[in-house]
């Protein structure tokens, strides 16, 4: 199994990354801030089975410039664990970074990326519509990305699809309100589709007002296998198959 997007520097032991570790096929942390970044690589270091994705999420933007631009072209030129670039996008829930600031970096980001010939990883809060317009207006992406931990609507999730994003889902699909996110989730073409954990946030259900792991996969694996009534195995099987069409470096770094 494979969770495409996990905070390994965040959680709670070295216990919970070791065990997460060993159980999981693949694992890829995410760095999304000027600290983060070094995190995640140097973890993904330490693991064989872990990869790395570096950028910067809209909240930690403020006092950057185009040095900390060429700081993730530079990270990912110095190591092959390093995947994807991102977490990158918007977020309009809290008013902590001017929205023009996150256009301009969400945009930097982005074009980083097609120069990379790397996958993006997208986070999109609150801002369907503007994400969608900034995807519209720099497309085609080559090399794709993700709409993580998504949030969004139908219309969002067919026109992200449209343009080629995969779309992964985290627990939160599991909480009992979440019944237009389900919505989204049965509609979205399997092909496209991901799984995740976004640890130490949003653990499933089962676990809900735990710290979220990348072990707790599993459950969420469990839950929308019954929802779309596809068997776990094959479920698991179409989603880690997606992760690797998706993050190529992995198959090319790992011989699988």
């Amino acid at each position: 199994m494979i969770d495409t997007h996990a905070h390994l520097d965040m959680l709670r032991s070295e216990t919970d990354l070791t065990e997460s570790v060993e159980k999981l096929d693949y694992i890829i942390t995410i760095g999304c801030d000027k600290e983060e970044i070094y995190k995640a690589v140097d973890i993904a270091n330490r693991f064989e089975n872990v990869y790395a994705s570096v950028g910067y999420h809209p909240y930690d933007i403020n006092g950057l410039d185009d040095r900390d631009i060429k700081i993730l072209e530079s990270i990912y030129r110095k190591n092959d664990k390093v995947v994807a670039i991102g977490e990158t996008g918007l977020d309009y829930y809290r008013e902590i970074t001017p929205k023009k600031l996150q256009w301009d970096f969400f945009e930097k980001q982005l074009e980083l990326a097609k120069k990379l010939k790397l996958p993006v990883v997208i986070h999109s809060r609150n801002a369907k519509e503007d994400t969608i317009k900034i995807l519209e207006n720099l497309s085609p992406f080559p090399d794709s990305g993700v709409l993580h931990c998504f949030g969004g609507d139908i219309n969002m999730m067919e026109k992200a699809v449209e343009m080629g994003f995969y779309i992964s889902f985290a627990g939160n699909v599991t909480y009992p309100k979440a019944d237009n996110l389900r919505e989204v989730l049965k509609k979205t073409p399997l092909e496209r589709l991901l799984l995740e954990t976004d640890s130490p946030f949003l653990s499933p259900q089962k676990k809900r007002g735990k710290p979220n792991k990348p072990l707790y996969i599993f459950y969420t694996l469990e839950f929308v296998s019954m929802l779309l009534g596809i068997q776990a195995e094959q479920l698991e099987k179409i989603t880690d198959q997606n992760a690797l069409k998706l993050f190529k470096k992995i198959k090319k770094t790992a011989n699988v």
